[in-house]
C-alpha cells in the first residue's frame, strides 16, 4: 500500500492555497492580504475573476479585481475557489480525457454548495470542498494503472458490491482512500477528509459514532449524483441503489423534499449555472 501511494505522485498543496489557509486560520483574517496573495499570480487572478463573474455566482455587478471579488463573495468562498482552481491545475486541467471528470466534479461541488446553503445542516465550505475532492484520486489512478478505466467502468455499473471493494480487488487501493490522503495533505478540514474516505461506505448511516456532518455530506453527494445522472439522461445511479434508502433520514427530509432539491439542481444545470 505504501509503495502504491508513493507511486501515485500525489500533487503537493500549492503555496497559494497554503498561504490563503494560513490567513484564514488567524483569529482576525486580513481580507486585503488574502486578495493580495491571489493577485500575485496573474493566471489565478484571471481564473478567479472569470468564475466570480460567471452565472454561478449571479452577482449584480462584475468584479474587476480580486479585492472586489472577495468583498462580493467573502473570504471563505475565495479560499474554496482558489483551492478548486489550483486543484484543476495540479491534476492537469487542460486534459481533454478528463473533461467529463471535471464537468461532474464542478456540478457536484455546485450541488453540495447549494444544498448546504438551503438545508443549513453542514458548513457550506465543507460541502463545496467535499464535492470537489471526493473523486479527486480518479485521475491519479487512471495515470498509475493502465487497466483502471476498465475497473472504473465495472465499479460504476455494480449495484451490489461496494465501489471501493472492486477497486481493491484489482489494484490494492481505492480512490476514496487516496482522495482522503490528498485532502489531508492539502490541509482540508478533518470532517471533509473523513467524508471523502467514507463516501462509498453506506454503513456509516447506521453507525451512531460517525459525526452527523459526515453522514450529511455523503447523503448530499448521493442526491447530487442523482441530479447529475438525470441531467446527462443516464440510468439511475447504482450508488443510489446501494445508499439511497438512507438519504432521507440523514438529511431529515421527506421524499418530496428530496425530489424538489433534485429538480432545482436540474434547472440550474440546464441553465449552465454550475
Amino acid at each position: 500500500m505504501d509503495d502504491i501511494v508513493k507511486s501515485l505522485s500525489i500533487p503537493p498543496r500549492p503555496m497559494v492555497v497554503q498561504q490563503i489557509q494560513t490567513e484564514m486560520g488567524k483569529a482576525d483574517p486580513d481580507v486585503r492580504k488574502a486578495a493580495h496573495i491571489v493577485s500575485q499570480d496573474v493566471g489565478l487572478t484571471v481564473a478567479v475573476l472569470k468564475t466570480v463573474n460567471s452565472p454561478r455566482y449571479g452577482l449584480s455587478r462584475k468584479a474587476e479585481s480580486v479585492d472586489q471579488a472577495v468583498n462580493l463573495i467573502g473570504l471563505k468562498q475565495l479560499s474554496a475557489l482558489v483551492t478548486a482552481i489550483a486543484l484543476r491545475s495540479a491534476l492537469g486541467g487542460n486534459s481533454e480525457s478528463l473533461a467529463d471528470f471535471y464537468d461532474q466534479s464542478s456540478k457536484r461541488s455546485f450541488a453540495l454548495t447549494r444544498m448546504a446553503r438551503q438545508l443549513k445542516n453542514v458548513d457550506v465550505q465543507h460541502a463545496q470542498t467535499f464535492g470537489l475532492f471526493c473523486d479527486v484520486a480518479i485521475p491519479l489512478l487512471i495515470t498509475r494503472f493502465p487497466t483502471y478505466l476498465d475497473t472504473l467502468a465495472l465499479a460504476q455499473s455494480e449495484t451490489a458490491r461496494n465501489f471501493t471493494d472492486i477497486e481493491h480487488a484489482y489494484h490494492r487501493t481505492d480512490h476514496a482512500l487516496i482522495g482522503a490522503i490528498m485532502a489531508r495533505s492539502w490541509g482540508l478540514p478533518h470532517n471533509v477528509s473523513l467524508a471523502i474516505r467514507l463516501h462509498h461506505d453506506y454503513a456509516i448511516f447506521l453507525d451512531p459514532k460517525v459525526p452527523r456532518e459526515i453522514c450529511a455530506l455523503v447523503a448530499m453527494g448521493l442526491l447530487a449524483e442523482v441530479a447529475i445522472h438525470r441531467h446527462a439522461m443516464r440510468d439511475v445511479s447504482p450508488e443510489w441503489a446501494k445508499g439511497g434508502d438512507y438519504v432521507a433520514g440523514a438529511l431529515v427530509l421527506a421524499q418530496s423534499d428530496m425530489e424538489e432539491l433534485v429538480n432545482q439542481l436540474l434547472e440550474d444545470f440546464a441553465a449552465g449555472v454550475d
